[in-house]
């Protein structure tokens, strides 16, 4: 079986205050396998059929990752990804060029 990436997702380990990345069906795999706190629930299982489907080429790897995402909120080991980074202070110029008048 092929590992399968999708875009990353952050959680949180056991280890206090220690974060991981996840960036593939195989590892979310091994983190639900090694690290998930608690017991099963309905979303876990989802996720864990989500994961096994995408191996076998029936669910793509975005699927995948929402299930696994949705579990981890679930759970409370999900960490929010921020959307754009922090701004630098500076204003870009998107234009150029002068302003033309029309006639």
């Amino acid at each position: 079986m092929e590992d399968k990436p999708f875009k990353e997702v952050t959680v949180m380990t056991r280890q206090i205050g220690k974060m991981k990345v996840i960036t593939s069906i195989k590892q979310a795999a091994e983190f639900i396998v090694n690290e998930w706190p608690g017991t099963d629930t309905e979303r876990l299982d989802i996720a864990k059929h989500a994961l096994l489907e995408c191996y076998d080429g029936k669910l793509s790897p975005g699927v995948a990752r929402m299930a696994f995402i949705e579990a981890a909120k679930e759970a409370d080991i999900y960490v929010e990804a921020v959307g754009r980074p922090p701004s630098t202070g500076k204003l870009e110029k998107w234009r150029k060029g002068k302003m033309r008048r029309r006639a």
